[in-house]
């Protein structure tokens, strides 16, 4: 098992839910309102840096992971550059 840990804009969570959704992944959860700095700028929700990131995170199995990492990489092809859409796997070891 994997762990799939997406971020992205707030104001494309829907679009993340919708991805992942329609790879018949139904468990997840989301953080809002994280704040950071990375490739595309800093995020912090001022006036100087605005914006803000949402985290989608799910367990999948390895063969799904597959599916959602073409899913991913399609996606961020439709966004605008400032967007910035980073996706990271982590193993699962146990899950209880």
């Amino acid at each position: 098992m994997k762990m799939l840990v997406i971020i992205g804009p707030e104001g494309r969570e829907e679009d993340l839910r919708r991805l992942i959704e329609n790879h018949e992944v139904h468990a997840y959860s989301e953080f809002r309102g994280i704040i950071g700095a990375g490739i595309t700028g800093r995020h912090l929700g001022t006036p100087v840096f605005p914006g803000k990131s949402v985290m989608i995170f799910t367990v999948v199995q390895d063969p799904k992971l597959k599916e959602l990492r073409e899913a991913v990489e399609a996606f961020r092809k439709t966004l605008y550059p400032e967007e910035g859409v980073r996706a990271f796997v982590l193993p699962v070891e146990e899950m209880m």
